[in-house]
């Protein structure tokens, strides 16, 4: 429906008030005129957006409210196992872990995680990110061990999927960096932001958000 996909347009362009005017026209025009599974279905996309821009806003707590309800939707128009209902899992995971509802959180990533390699198989772009998130998530929760595998493993699906100089790689190696120094292994952690940073600069230039980031990342363990 083009009110989702012009405020999918506006979210990505950082228009977050413009974006939810439209998917609200979404929801009010598919409860006119969809009915049965695939009104749910529909509303279930709307509201997986709505939550996904409120993520962005960083207001957890209304993004909760939508990707739950996203769930519930989905779960009522698709199988429990399918594609849909992960990604709907995947998002609401995210946005718990923001409010640190870990244990719930972990569920959720692991139930998507199960379906996305089922579905992708041994290696996909979303499946990578799902393996940087468990890592990230078992790094605040005290499972180091866990947290590295998970680093390591989004890294090398990473530079499958998408090319060692891709930006995605050096954003998790800026991850892996972070882990290594909170753990003390300086040298380590040093050696992983050098790399990031220099496939951030060159991919994405100097003055994006991301490499300004690495950038002040290395300034800081130089200190």
């Amino acid at each position: 429906m083009l009110w989702n996909e012009l405020g999918m347009v506006c979210k990505y362009g950082g228009e977050f008030d413009m974006a939810e005017r439209y998917y609200r026209l979404a929801l009010r025009h598919a409860r006119r005129c969809f009915t049965g599974k695939a009104r749910d279905f529909f509303l279930a996309n709307v509201r997986h957006n709505l939550g996904g821009l409120e993520h962005s806003r960083g207001r957890f707590s209304r993004a909760e409210k939508y990707a739950r309800k996203s769930v519930e939707l989905r779960l009522k128009a698709a199988a429990p196992d399918s594609l849909a209902v992960a990604s709907d899992r995947a998002a609401l995971a995210a946005i718990l872990d923001g409010l640190h509802k870990f244990t719930e959180s972990e569920k959720h990533y692991l139930l998507a995680l199960r379906v996305y390699r089922r579905e992708y198989g041994a290696s996909h772009a979303e499946t990578a990110v799902i393996l940087n998130n468990l890592a990230a998530l078992y790094h605040a929760t005290g499972r180091p061990k866990r947290a590295e595998t998970h680093f390591r493993a989004a890294l090398r699906m990473k530079r499958r999927v998408l090319g060692p100089s891709h930006p995605d790689v050096g954003v998790t190696m800026n991850n892996l960096a972070m882990f290594y120094r909170s753990q003390g292994k300086r040298s380590a952690a040093r050696s992983w932001l050098n790399r990031a940073f220099r496939i951030v600069n060159a991919s994405i230039g100097s003055s994006h958000p991301t490499t300004q980031a690495v950038r002040n990342n290395l300034r800081q363990l130089s200190r």
